[in-house]
């Protein structure tokens, strides 16, 4: 009875084992990208695009206002990059005293069961960057 039982706990072990590692969702991550909005009202046409290598983002630029923002070499190399698969577009009219409008570009890395990592990338108006971590898990 022992070696039945050694065995069936043996067997369950083996097809366990087997289920967890049968299949594994892998990023498809993106080697160019560009996202383009009609905007909202006093946006105007808004388009993002970049690039990105195994290892990090090797071009990034925000068009809106009438102008083309490019990331420095400094800016690009606070950037995770490597494995982004998602790109996130938004606006903020704001206040012209403290920069007036406002695209925010969020870029994420992450699979159908949520985002494992986050950057938010801010563009005002005047051409001032700010670059942020918002999630990382």
């Amino acid at each position: 009875m022992p070696q039945l039982v050694r065995l069936i706990s043996l067997l369950f072990a083996v097809i366990f084992s087997v289920m967890v590692h049968a299949s594994q969702e892998g990023i498809l991550a993106f080697d160019r990208f560009q996202y383009s909005s009609a905007g909202i009202g006093p946006s105007g046409r808004v388009v993002v695009s970049g690039a990105q290598d195994a290892t990090r983002i090797t071009a990034f630029s925000v068009q809106a206002f009438g102008k083309t923002t490019r990331l420095s070499k400094g800016d690009l190399a606070k950037l995770r990059g490597g494995y982004i698969n998602g790109v996130q577009i938004s606006y903020e009219t704001g206040y012209e005293a403290v920069g007036g409008r406002t695209i925010y570009v969020v870029l994420s890395k992450g699979f159908t069961s949520g985002q494992t990592e986050t950057q938010r990338i801010t563009v005002d108006e005047q051409g001032k960057i700010e670059i942020a971590n918002i999630v990382e898990k």
